[in-house]
Order: structure tokens, then sequence, then C-alpha cells
């Protein structure tokens, strides 16, 4: 299982690295024209989108060494430097805001010296938008299918880009037909969609270094997935967060279970569900503890069905239970059952053991010495507790342990 873990999540580094430096490579290749266009027609406007796109170039380059750093381990941070991830995505709604800036002196400070070259500038700018377009819904799908926040924040910006890019061609479109104020309505209205955009990244990646929980599905799926197992008696609690694109959960349960190894092996296959239904789950610390009862149950060997506590365990005819409700040691219930085993020649107190641990006792009183027995190997596997008693019937022994 640890194994198949590690390749996956080699796969998904390598993956979000490529896709990272293919952004980066875009950017640098859509900065160095939109420059061009600047000095081809003399654009404040395509000035200032050139320097919104070397913002992007940036944003591009700290996702790539966001991504490069996430997978560095060591003593100092051993749970990874998986946050970097949010960081970048922190510093690229940074970057979001940087561009909303620009759009602002836009539409204060538009273009009033008169363009040249507007007919082939326009065509060359509308043709940017099919591999913006294309680009940021491959990258988006991408980063969903890698669970990766800087890639998701990436592919939106450069959605974004498209918002700035029109302001610019609607700037000179208008200019053409002499409809300046155009410019501005759609300066501002774009404005507003930068501004939602750069703030919605912003929240969710600042929830993820501030340790916030993973969203209300995620949670509830991960519950559901626990409580399809029958041990599971009660989810005490669970805290689930994000760390970069990976998943760190730490839970409570109460396991029906009390046998230590029983409980260890439900808490593994727990574990393992939850991974294979739950992409990125880097890690999963499940604390047990056996299930809390309001009372406690006894038993006894009896020689006679009418209390006569017996000399001997497996041998007994009979056996008594009874339950305690704690802390006032009431007596819930008493009954006395055959020993089924009494008659056998061998193994007879192992059997009774076992049918005790059935019984979900907690402590079995026995004038019987059987340490290093079957029956004892039987009874502290299940975490029974065995006490003697020199008491000779089971009134006596009941109103010993009430006194």
């Amino acid at each position: 299982m640890a194994n198949r873990i590690e390749i996956k999540d080699e796969t998904v580094t390598h993956g979000g690295k490529r896709l990272a430096a293919m952004s980066l490579g875009l950017n640098i290749s859509f900065t160095a024209v939109k420059y061009l266009l600047y000095l081809f027609t003399g654009s404040s406007a395509l000035l200032a989108e050139t320097v919104h796109s070397l913002t992007d170039v940036i944003g591009s380059m700290l996702v790539v060494g966001g991504i490069y750093l996430s997978e560095k381990k060591s003593k100092q941070f051993p749970w990874g430097l998986y946050k970097v991830e949010n960081l970048a995505a922190v510093l690229s709604a940074g970057l979001i805001f940087v561009s909303a800036y620009e759009i602002v002196k836009m539409i204060y400070h538009p273009p009033s010296e008169s363009l040249k070259n507007l007919n082939i500038t326009l065509i060359v700018l509308f043709s940017m938008v099919f591999p913006i377009i294309l680009f940021s819904r491959f990258e988006a799908k991408k980063a969903k299918l890698l669970n990766s926040p800087s890639l998701m924040a990436d592919a939106e910006n450069w959605r974004m880009d498209l918002a700035p890019l029109a302001v610019v061609a609607l700037g000179i479109a208008a200019a053409k037909f002499s409809y300046a104020f155009m410019d501005r309505i759609a300066a501002l209205v774009v404005l507003v969609i930068v501004v939602r955009a750069g703030y919605g990244i912003l929240k969710d990646s600042m929830k993820s270094l501030l340790d916030a929980s993973v969203d209300k599905s995620t949670q509830n799926a991960i519950m559901n997935l626990i409580k399809r197992f029958p041990e599971v008696k009660e989810i005490v609690s669970l805290n689930a967060r994000n760390s970069g694109r990976f998943i760190f959960v730490e839970t409570d349960l109460r396991l029906s279970s009390k046998k230590l190894k029983d409980a260890h092996l439900i808490a593994n296959n727990i574990e393992m569900e939850i991974k294979r239904h739950i992409p990125f789950v880097e890690k999963f610390i499940i604390h047990y503890e056996p299930e809390r009862k309001d009372y406690q149950r006894f038993a006894v060997p009896l020689a006679t069905r009418d209390g006569e506590i017996s000399e001997h365990f497996g041998g007994a005819p009979f056996i008594a239970l009874w339950d305690e409700r704690l802390p006032d040691k009431t007596i819930l219930s008493r009954k006395v059952l055959d020993n089924p085993f009494s008659e056998m020649e061998k193994g007879k107190g192992i059997k009774l053991a076992e049918l005790l641990v059935e019984q979900e006792i907690d402590i079995l009183y026995t004038k019987e010495d059987f340490e290093g027995k079957g029956p004892h190997y039987v009874l502290s596997d299940a975490e029974v507790e065995v006490k003697k008693t020199d008491l000779k019937n089971l009134k006596d022994l009941m109103e010993c342990k009430k006194g």
C-alpha cells in the first residue's frame, strides 16, 4: 500500500512541475508579444498590459518554486513543505490585485495620444484569446486532478487575463470608432471580476495556511466511510485540514473491540478505506479506545445453582453473570448459565474462557489459580481482569463488593 501511494505522489509532483513550466513559458511568450505590440502601436494600455503580464510571469515562477519546495522534507520540517504551495497561491492572489490596480489606472488615465496600426493589433489581441482559454481550461482540469491549489490559482489567473486583454481591445476599438467612454465602463466591470477572483483565491489559501478544516462535503465523506465499520461505536472527534494539495486527518474513535491487536487491525482497515476513496490523504492518524460503558459485567464459576462458588473454573457446572451500574454499583441484572463444557476431558477451561469473552465480561472471580494456563491467555488477550476470591457463595461476594 505504501509503495503505491509513493508512486502516485511522485507522478503528481512531476505532472505539476511540467504544467507549471508550460504556464511560465506561455506567460513569457505573451509578455514579449504584448511589449512588441506596444512598440508597434504606442498604446499606453498595451504598456500597462505588458506590466500586468510581467506580474503573471512572476506568479508562474512562484508556482514552479512552490511545487518544487512542497516535495522537500527534512528533520526541521518533518511534515513537509506542502504549505509553500498555499503561500504561492497567496502571492498569486496578490498579483491579481496588482492587475486590478493596473485596470484602475487605465480607468482614470486612458490613452490620449493617437494610436497607429490598430487593425493588425486587434487581430493579434483576439488571436491570443483562444490559446488562453484552452490553456486555462486544461490547467484547471489538471490542477483539480492533481489537487494543487497553486496550479488552480494560476489557472484562475489565466482566466482573469482575458478581462484586461478585453479592456485593451475595447480601448483600442473605441479609439478607432471614437467611443472612448466604453473603455472606462468595460474596465470598471472587469475590475469587479478581478477583485472578486483575487479575494476568493486569497481566502481559500489563507484558510489552508491557518489550518482551517477541509470543506464540509469532504469531512462528511470521511465520516461516512468510518461509519461503515460496525466496530466503530462512536466518532468522538474528527479534524481534517489541507496542506498544499494534501489532506491531513486526525480522529478519535470508540471501538467495540477490547483487544489491542484487533483494534489496531480495525484502525489500519479504516485508514486504507479512507485513502482508497478520498484522494491525496497524506496522513491519517487514529486514536482509539474501547467503547465506553456505564456498567461492568462480572462472572464467577458456581458449584451449585443456588450460589456456592466452585473450587474449579473449567469444571464448574454453572457460571453466574451480573451487571453493576457505575459508579453506584447498583445491580442491573443477574443470571446463572449452564457450563456446556464442564464434562469435557480436555480444553474445558479454554472453552469456558472463550464463552465468557463472548459474553463481554469485564471481571472474573475464581478460586482456581490458572496463571500461565490456556484460560489465562484467552482472558488476558481480551483484557478481562481475573481476581481471586476465598468467599464461599455468590451472595457474600456481591455484598463484599458493595462494601
